[in-house]
């Protein structure tokens, strides 16, 4: 163990000649901000690592912030193109479009396996920023591929046919459907998902970074970091947004516009806009050359003894179990969004631009003034505060009370309260737990646990669902039957929220008691395996059930959610 440890520092350090020729206390080198640079800091302060904080606003710091920035444009840009081209252009299936959300977002659920490459396979001596090259490149080919990509025809040749009941259609306007159209869904849901990978490993690259960072700080400012970064993407999750608001509203789209871009037009743009963070990754980052290559055995055993250990083990069962039914939501959304609401994509993305920034400020609080919150009282609160407004407002619509948009729209606003605190407190305790070394790997393990709940619970709730009535069809017909079901559904949605609550005692009340459980926990060879095990599962079933969605020969099968009874 004291070789491993003695590895794991010499990675952090500067390189043997450098170390001969500086000396740390020349004060010549005081103004060095680089991740790795020796540092004497009064470690009675509580910091978790030698080294100077990192500046806000330093030129290395906005090199840091426009990786997120980049990823956060895009995080807005991939998602919010789903609702007007597969929703309103294609007229796909609802499980569809919820398989197709849940996609884009699974490369996060690798978000372990990049960290390990990140930790272990440094290029050309660099750990971090290489990594960010590579996947800004790979994600920019991406995006000019689909750029080349040729769209079908819109379901609705006629778009005035969103508006229109069925029954009211003329012979011409029926004539003029596309019916292959929401078959091709598949066909832009896979290239999007292969460009999230792209951005993804950017942001593993920078999370290590980040990591190291925020332990440099004393115990009472740290998260500051943190805060900053995810602020900043969450930021630019809301200019995502604003494009999709703005120039995917066209009348072929369900929207209002006489304008819009083509699907092709808005990939090409995003790639243009994209490509110059390749240049900022190299140039506008600090980074010190690893000495030592990692050797990748004794780092995967390493951190395998990690894994055991209960501080591990316990938390990522809390962010697993606690996240697949909280992730428990209702396949219909966006068919009611269109049918029953009638919700533009400019007010849909207006909203969603409304609610990152809701949930910015959520995360700039909560790193001003939560630091020192109890975590399990919060996420109690702020859950049964939104579940219980958000029950009000959803009934009023499910029962035609008031159907209107906005009072649609502004339903999962409430939400992003609770979810901005938990993602936060779920930052916290990666910074508390992370050992160096293993940075990149655990940040990974933890952040992609979270994010493996979404996929791997809406494929659960794809099977629940496909039990009633709340196809795109009984959408449509909007009979009492077809109320009651989608009632059903959504209580059954806010009891598993209600259950991942259940979970809360395996989350540590505040840091302290983290490090407390990390000091004294122990390990379990047993709960290690257990661990592996089931998120394996769920990774390999999340992806496989999420994917066969996606194609006319398999998206019928019961372990998909199957498809609506032939009428």
């Amino acid at each position: 163990m004291a070789d491993m440890n003695k590895h794991s520092i010499g990675m952090e350090r500067l390189s043997a000649i450098s170390s001969i020729h500086r000396n740390p206390d020349d004060p010549s080198y005081a103004n060095h901000d680089t991740p790795a640079k020796p540092f004497k800091p009064d470690m009675e302060n509580g910091a978790l690592r030698e080294g100077k904080p990192l500046t806000l606003l330093s030129v290395e710091c906005i090199g840091l912030l426009a990786q997120y920035a980049g990823v956060g444009f895009l995080a807005g840009i991939i998602p919010g193109v789903i609702y007007p081209v597969l929703q309103g252009y294609l007229n796909a299936e609802g499980t569809t479009v919820v398989s197709a959300t849940v996609l884009v977002q699974i490369p996060w659920c690798y978000k372990m396996f990049f960290g390990v490459i990140s930790d272990c396979f440094p290029i050309m001596g660099y750990r971090r920023r290489p990594y960010m090259v590579i996947g800004w490149v790979f994600c920019v080919v991406i995006l000019f591929i689909m750029a080349a990509m040729s769209v079908p025809d819109p379901y609705y040749g006629d778009a005035a046919m969103h508006s229109i009941d069925e029954e009211d259609w003329t012979e011409d306007q029926i004539d003029s459907i596309n019916a292959d159209a929401p078959n091709s869904a598949g066909k832009y849901v896979v290239p999007m998902m292969l460009a999230s990978f792209g951005y993804l490993i950017c942001e593993v690259a920078a999370d290590a970074m980040v990591v190291e960072y925020a332990q440099r700080e004393p115990i009472d400012q740290r998260g500051r970091v943190q805060t900053a970064v995810y602020a900043v993407k969450t930021s630019f999750t809301a200019v995502g947004a604003a494009v999709i608001a703005f120039f995917m509203n066209g009348e072929e789209y369900a929207g209002s516009f006489s304008f819009s871009l083509s699907f092709q037009e808005l990939m090409m743009i995003t790639g243009v806009i994209c490509a110059p963070l390749v240049i900022v990754s190299w140039f506008l980052l600090n980074e010190e050359r690893v000495v030592d290559k990692p050797s990748f055995g004794e780092y995967m055993s390493s951190f395998w003894t990690l894994l055991q250990k209960r501080a591990i083990y316990q938390i990522v069962a809390y962010k697993f179990f606690s996240g697949v039914f909280n992730s428990f939501n209702i396949v219909s959304s966006s068919n009611i969004k269109l049918y029953w609401v009638h919700a533009t994509p400019f007010n849909n993305s207006f909203m969603t631009i409304v609610g990152t920034v809701f949930y910015a400020i959520t995360l700039a609080l909560t790193g001003k003034y939560g630091l020192d919150w109890n975590w399990r009282t919060i996420i109690i609160v702020t859950m049964c505060g939104a579940l219980s407004i958000d029950a009000f407002m959803t009934m009023f619509t499910v029962w035609d009370v008031v159907r209107n948009q906005w009072f649609w729209l502004g339903v999962p606003m409430i939400e992003y309260l609770p979810d901005g605190i938990r993602f936060m407190i779920a930052t916290y305790v990666v910074v508390e737990l992370a050992e160096p070394g293993h940075e990149g790997a655990l940040y990974g393990l933890l952040t992609a646990t979270t994010n493996l709940t979404t996929p791997f619970g809406r494929s659960m709730a794809k099977l629940v669902n496909a039990q009633f009535h709340v196809w795109l069809k009984d959408i449509q017909a909007d009979t009492t039957l077809v109320r009651r079901d989608v009632t059903i559904t959504i209580w059954i949605c806010y009891c598993m929220k209600l259950l991942s609550l259940a979970f809360l005692p395996l989350l540590p009340r505040q840091k302290a008691e983290t490090q407390e459980l990390k000091r004294t926990g122990g390990s379990s060879r047993a709960m290690g395996i257990f661990t592996v095990s089931y998120l394996a599962f769920a990774i390999v079933w999340a992806t496989l059930v999420n994917l066969l969605s996606m194609y006319t020969t398999t998206m019928c099968w019961k372990i998909t959610g199957g498809c609506a009874p032939k009428s």
